[in-house]
């Protein structure tokens, strides 16, 4: 039997249904947020682990010139490192005739038999290495998706400067390029770049390895994962006197940091936004039940007046935010279900992750229910406790007027005779109820906010990638040599059809040191007066690179602990590998360059090269920039905004023939990323 109260409820609900709906829509808004992203945080970090579990994801990567394996083995033999695998890894150029734009790819060697290894693969298409060709490969899906190659297929690969034919047996996937992404790339690009997995024997052969190796992935016990910096640094030393080029752990790793960071940004907004939506719920509906309450002032002590307790009339008022709060957490599990599919679906087209599906999580589901009931409750606690305090003869009566007087505005008579009366009435009651003011300015800041933030999210991206890539980073093409060359080069390239503008680079990966702060990074050396490459500080002002010094962005001068002024330790990864002591005034802080840059001339004497010799070309189609591959550490990076360059084959085919350049790099555009010769046009 349905009581009075519950009448009045259910009239009271249908009379405000407007009302109701409308902080209904705000909880769900909320709720659609948590229960959208907390699932889509689940789905991509459980999808992780299970493709990391599978393929065995390496803990660490050792980068090395060229290591014996004989050796290797003993040198790798040491306590915290539970396993490890040797392999031949180098860059390459894809031969596409129909595809007119320069195509870079990651050659990775496997065994030769289908085993259980560090950083396997899982196969999409076709199969595994046969005993037919030894020049068999298997090719990232993305990419053969991209460029439509099957199974049974050839491709051309620039490899050691010969071009090599390779027969396609199978696609696959790897979690080690869960993100497939190029060096110094920051989207994606499944037509510039795939990575090709060929057999050990092959590697050797045309990299001329045999017996030897220049990459190291390996997994820590798990003791050793207690201090993993530790054994890296242990091993990195081990291995030195084979060019250790970079020691990364797997939270430096490429595709795992922008999956990882993907995962954290997702946890982190799972909270905070919807947050936001369910405080001003709370808000509203605290201010929508105090009008009710006020309204029915009268009917309240009438109630009580009948014999009603204090614990009925309480519950009938925390009931109008229970009915708002189940509705709207229904809603709003409904639609996150929803929305954690979308999402899902699209880090199907960033991620090559298997198995990453969309799956109902009931706990999140039910804590998103619970949220909702527990905000609305709030939201209706102080009207309901204000039924408490009436007695019913006072009830009964209507409530006296509030208290008048003078608002401070009033006091500022130049402003206050300038008002119209209704003005004044507006500003009287906007400064008399407070509260009721708050609760509106901190919905319509709130509901600012949010818009103002994806506003600004899209003008931030648009105007870093153009400070980065018309101001800092100014060339269209880079091209980078194996090894560095002399003047010869750089003349030859500017000789080559549509490149106005060429400037060399010396860039080589070392290690910078302050005490027991350390780093592993590229620096880049230019020459005076570079238009290609021209470092700024947080003022947008070209940074004149001093005789003697080196340039660091602001984020490393923090985590090396330096300030201008201060000494710093530089080890190079090659030449005479001697520790320099980089400084008088050392140190300047840019805003954008991703490289530490030092006068180039300098930089080639500290390490035994000569001041001609280069590594990398930019230049401006009409232009060109050049880079050392062994440079390109996992921290290099420069973002993927492609000018597209008509004469970029061209160019590429004449730097290949004139200078030997090219171990598979060859030109790419300079918004690509890795270290290389650039040129505009």
């Amino acid at each position: 039997m349905v009581s009075v109260l519950q009448r009045k409820l259910l009239r009271d609900v249908w009379q405000s249904l407007g009302l109701l709906t409308a902080v209904g829509s705000i909880i769900a808004i909320g709720i659609t947020c948590f229960v959208g992203m907390r699932s889509a945080y689940l789905n991509l970090r459980e999808s992780k682990d299970r493709y990391y579990r599978q393929t065995r994801m390496a803990d660490f990567w050792i980068d090395m010139r060229k290591a014996p394996l004989a050796e290797l083995d003993e040198r790798l033999e040491m306590p915290g490192v539970g396993s490890w695998r040797t392999r031949i890894t180098f860059r390459a150029t894809v031969d596409l005739p129909d595809f007119p734009e320069p195509v870079n790819a990651r050659v990775i060697s496997l065994p030769e038999q289908r085993t259980p290894v560090i950083n396997d693969i899982v196969l999409t298409s076709g199969g595994y290495f046969s005993d037919r060709r030894i020049n068999e490969a298997i090719v990232n899906q993305a990419f053969a998706e991209a460029h439509g190659l099957r199974p049974g297929d050839s491709i051309d690969l620039v490899i050691n400067n010969r071009q090599h034919e390779v027969w396609i047996v199978g696609t696959a996937i790897s979690a080690e390029y869960a993100y497939v992404l190029d060096v110094g790339a920051v989207l994606p690009d499944s037509r510039r770049f795939g990575v090709f997995y060929v057999k050990r024997s092959y590697a050797e052969e045309v990299y001329d390895f045999e017996g030897a190796a220049n990459q190291v992935v390996g997994m820590f016990s798990a003791a050793g994962r207690l201090r993993r910096e530790a054994i890296l640094r242990q091993l990195e030393h081990r291995l030195e006197e084979y060019g250790v080029i970079a020691a990364i752990p797997r939270s430096l790793q490429m595709s795992d940091q922008f999956l990882t960071n993907e995962i954290d940004g997702l946890g982190a907004f799972a909270t905070v936004t919807p947050a936001m939506f369910l405080v001003t719920a709370a808000l509203v509906l605290n201010i929508f039940l105090g009008r009710i309450t006020r309204q029915q002032r009268t009917a309240v002590g009438t109630l009580k007046a009948l014999g009603y307790d204090d614990g009925p009339i309480f519950l009938h008022f925390l009931s109008y935010g229970l009915i708002v709060g189940v509705a709207g957490g229904l809603a709003g599990n409904l639609l996150g279900y929803l929305s954690a599919w979308g999402l899902t679906t699209i880090y199907q087209m960033y991620f090559q992750i298997p198995e990453l599906r969309s799956d109902f999580y009931p706990g999140t589901h039910l804590v998103g229910i619970c949220v909702s009931v527990v905000f609305s409750l709030l939201g209706s606690l102080h009207s309901a406790r204000e039924m408490l305090r009436l007695r019913p003869a006072e009830a009964m009566r209507p409530a006296p007027p509030r208290r008048g007087g003078a608002v401070w505005v009033e006091r500022l008579q130049w402003l206050w005779h300038r008002l119209s009366a209704n003005w004044r009435m507006v500003v009287r009651d906007l400064l008399r109820q407070r509260w009721r003011t708050a609760t509106t300015a901190f919905s319509a800041l709130t509901g600012s906010a949010l818009l103002v933030v994806g506003l600004l999210m899209v003008e931030a991206q648009t105007f870093l990638i153009n400070f980065q890539f018309e101001r800092v980073l100014r060339s269209d093409l880079d091209v980078v040599f194996t090894s560095e060359r002399g003047r010869e080069a750089w003349d030859e390239l500017r000789r080559a059809p549509g490149v106005r503008r060429v400037e060399p680079i010396l860039e080589l990966a070392c290690t910078l040191e302050n005490g027991p702060y350390r780093r592993l990074m590229s620096v880049t050396g230019l020459l005076p007066g570079a238009e290609l490459t021209v470092p700024r500080d947080v003022r947008g002002t070209a940074i004149n690179i001093p005789d003697t010094g080196i340039v660091l962005t602001r984020q490393l001068a923090s985590l090396l602990r330096v300030r201008p002024g201060d000494l710093l330790d530089v080890r190079p990864v090659r030449g005479e590998r001697r520790v320099q002591r980089i400084g008088e005034a050392v140190l300047l802080l840019a805003a954008q360059q991703l490289a530490s840059l030092v006068r180039r001339g300098e930089r080639a004497r500290a390490h035994g090269l000569e001041e001609q010799d280069l590594d990398v070309v930019e230049a401006r189609t009409e232009t060109l920039h050049v880079v050392d591959p062994a440079a390109g550490v996992d921290e290099r990076r420069r973002a993927d905004a492609h000018r597209g360059v008509a004469q970029g084959r061209a160019v590429r085919d004449r730097a290949a023939r004139g200078t030997g350049l090219l171990e598979g790099q060859g030109l790419r555009s300079q918004r690509s990323g890795a270290p290389a010769s650039r040129a505009t046009g």
